[in-house]
């Protein structure tokens, strides 16, 4: 999917942010991840409950909280209730369930967006393309894995961190491969979780896929989403220009619809990065912040 919008001329004043403008900008978090074997509805829905509301603080605006039933010990249909119990007014949520079929005991309208695939199920992605659900899957070491979900029509990658396995040098520079090629072309979100995935976040390979033209969005994985942008401001140098377009990104590429995409996208994002477009409303140079709130996520 293109870009929707274009980023705001950020004010120049603003390029290098402070951490607590970085905590209050709106974000879109793809992978939220439940691990949790609640014995009972109620305590998964005080777990759920929880996570929403240190997702909101972070200035998370939309999440899809994943959920694997069986892990957890209750049927979907228990587990569709307590995150729909878990649900508060400050975020805007969504489920996406393990399993390798569409699961017939969630209500049609029940808030289930998608599907997440086993790591070695990605035929399984025919069967609810069938029912149109999408689906999208956590790829291994081996980039065999990543062709087998791009042929098998998987909607969305996660932790594709061996992207680059498929990548080849020349006189020119770096170029996809075959496969990692069909990827970026037809645009199927990467989802990163960096902190996570790489012993030195200087080895993640998410800025060489962006330039290479990738689309890719974070995820908070066991930190927040303000800590991930810390981190990659430290290392590489983001602002908040990079940060609109992974947020862009995310937004365009989750499993809600498109009421609900443009919905955050005019009304809650561009909003709030149009307002660092105005000089007045610029703070001080705060390098020297930034920096020390990125070392926070060391610790």
């Amino acid at each position: 999917m293109g870009r929707m919008h274009d980023a705001p001329l950020i004010s120049p004043e603003n390029k290098d942010s402070a951490a607590d403008v970085v905590a209050k900008l709106p974000k879109v978090s793809l992978f939220e991840p439940i691990n949790s074997t609640a014995a009972t509805p109620e305590e998964l829905t005080a777990t759920i409950r929880e996570r929403y509301e240190a997702l909101a603080a972070d200035g998370v605006v939309y999440a899809e909280l994943h959920l694997d039933p069986a892990a957890i010990g209750l049927d979907a249909a228990a587990v569709v209730e307590a995150a729909g119990a878990a649900r508060i007014p400050s975020l805007d949520s969504r489920l996406v369930l393990a399993g390798t079929a569409p699961e017939a005991a969630v209500p049609d309208d029940a808030p289930v967006v998608g599907y997440n695939l086993p790591q070695d199920e990605a035929g399984a992605a025919a069967d609810f393309r069938a029912a149109y659900l999408p689906t999208q899957i956590h790829v291994g070491e081996d980039f065999a894995e990543v062709e087998r979900a791009a042929q098998a029509g998987v909607n969305r990658l996660i932790h594709p961190v061996n992207m680059i396995d498929d990548f080849t040098a020349n006189i020119e520079g770096i170029v996809p491969g075959k496969a990692s090629g069909y990827i970026r072309d037809r645009h199927i979100p990467l989802v990163f979780t960096p902190l996570e995935e790489a012993e030195e976040l200087t080895d993640h390979p998410l800025p060489l896929l962006q330039q290479l033209g990738f689309t890719c969005t974070i995820s908070s994985g066991e930190t927040t989403l303000t800590k991930q942008f810390l981190a990659l401001s430290e290392t590489f140098g983001y602002g908040l220009e990079e940060f609109f377009d992974l947020t862009v990104k995310a937004v365009e590429n989750s499993f809600a619809d498109q009421e609900l995409r443009q919905h955050l996208l005019e009304t809650v994002i561009l909003p709030a990065y149009e307002e660092l477009s105005d000089p007045e409303l610029a703070g001080p140079d705060t390098e020297e912040s930034l920096a020390d709130a990125a070392e926070e996520t060391t610790d």
